[in-house]
This record gives structure tokens, sequence and C-alpha cells, in this order.
């Protein structure tokens, strides 16, 4: 074989070679830091289900106070 040819042959196998180690390189680092973000999102979305029941609750007091509130203002209008 004519070693053009052989150099060409190595060059282009060496290209192809590096290319593709190239894209594994971005696809391992870009599903890294999907992880790394999907990790931060789990996070915030647990804080604001925390947050959203610390509320609820509140609401749920809230609700019992404007109970009583009526019904001492009843008692209080009735004379009782």
């Amino acid at each position: 074989m004519n070693p053009t040819v052989q150099a060409a042959l190595i060059g282009s196998i060496t290209s192809i070679i590096v290319c593709l180690l190239g894209f594994w390189n971005q696809n391992t680092k870009r599903k890294t830091e999907e992880a790394a973000r999907d990790a931060r999102l789990d996070a915030k979305l647990e804080s604001i289900g925390k947050k959203l029941d610390e509320h609820n609750r509140y609401s749920d007091k809230i609700g019992s106070i404007e109970q009583n509130l009526a019904y001492i203002r009843g008692k209080l209008e009735s004379g009782e």
C-alpha cells in the first residue's frame, strides 16, 4: 500500500477517534450538569412544599379563629 494512503488512513482514523472521544466527553458532562440541575430543582420543590404546608396550617388556624370570633360576636349581640 502506498505510504501516502497509509498516512491518510491513520490520520482519518485518529480524527474519528478524537471526535468520538470529544462527543463522549460532552455527553458525560451534559448528563452530570442535568443531574446537578435536577437535584437543585428537587431541593427547591421540597422547600416550596414545606412552605405551602406551613401556609396551609396558618390558613386552618385563621379559619378556626374566625369561627370563634363569630361565636363570641353572636354571644355578645344576644346579651349572654
